[in-house]
């Protein structure tokens, strides 16, 4: 099995490769003045490619679609993909009429190809693994590894935004020995707004409280959450983030948080939560 890897994935790949000793070559990469692509690899009957699709998604994904054939066309027999952030993964449903599923549009394309397995992040929702049909979806979730870095401030309490997300702060709570709970989470389908209510009964008072979430585009989310936390009384607000794009002013809009974790899905100033020991755990499990 040969470790393949597009440039900006070379950290991850370097420490699995040095942890399940692979052979770890690169993907050659051009971009072209007209927008064009062009990549070269180099051919192996089994392969792992690992991509960070984010950002420049749509650019990335014509790579490591023409990656893809190029390894076919060659004899590939049997392709691993590592995709540490997977794109799209918030179209995983027509919210409105007359609109695509986003997601199932990407790993269809994906399934043209010798892929068995597929290796992510925390997926949006876990059952985007059904679009993919007969390739197997590794859903990696470091619950641990954020558990680690929130636990130097005593939580009390693990929050998820939203209900849909809950089984994140369940499962983080569980490996700090907190409780856990959830808000309710609106967001206007046309103007992207949001509106947030905590359950009734929710009583944050003098506690230490972690919101745990997938993705931190704009900030508009953890914002919301922290301030309704903290109207509740939480003495202390924290974040742990799997995927921070800090789009905008994402920045600004979450100084209300006493600190934000990020994983290195999407390298940031706050990746301190390094998954690539979760990648190869699952990688070795496949091999």
């Amino acid at each position: 099995m040969r470790l393949l890897y597009f440039k900006n994935a070379e950290d991850l790949a370097r420490r699995i490769s040095a942890k399940l000793g692979l052979d770890a070559r690169p993907v050659e990469e051009r971009d072209f003045p007209d927008g064009e692509v062009l990549v070269r690899v180099e051919p192996a009957r089994e392969a792992a490619l690992i991509a960070r699709l984010y950002p420049d998604v749509n650019k990335n994904l014509v790579k490591l679609f023409l990656a893809l054939d190029a390894l076919a066309d060659y004899g590939a027999e049997r392709l691993i993909l590592v995709l540490p952030y997977m794109p799209y993964a918030r179209q995983d449903r027509r919210f409105r009429e007359g609109e695509p599923i986003s997601v199932k549009a990407v790993l269809g394309h994906i399934k043209e190809y010798p892929v068995s397995h597929i290796i992510s992040v925390d997926l949006h929702k876990p059952y985007i693994a059904d679009y993919v049909g007969n390739v197997r979806v590794v859903n990696v979730y470091p619950a641990a590894k954020i558990a680690e870095a929130l636990r130097r401030w005593n939580i009390d309490v693990v929050l998820s935004p939203d209900f849909g997300s809950q089984f994140r702060a369940e499962a983080v709570a569980k490996a700090l020995g907190a409780a856990w709970d959830y808000f309710e989470k609106y967001r206007d389908r046309e103007t992207g707004e949001i509106f947030m209510r905590p359950r009734s009964g929710l009583s944050l008072q003098g506690k230490n409280v972690a919101i745990v979430d997938d993705i931190l585009a704009t900030g508009g989310t953890l914002a919301e959450a922290c301030e309704n936390a903290k109207a509740l009384g939480a003495a202390g607000v924290y974040a742990a983030v799997t995927h921070c794009q800090l789009l905008g002013n994402a920045r600004e809009r979450t100084k209300c948080l006493s600190a934000v974790y990020c994983s290195n899905t999407i390298p940031c100033e706050y990746s301190s939560i390094d998954v690539s020991a979760e990648l190869a755990e699952a990688l070795a499990q496949i091999l």
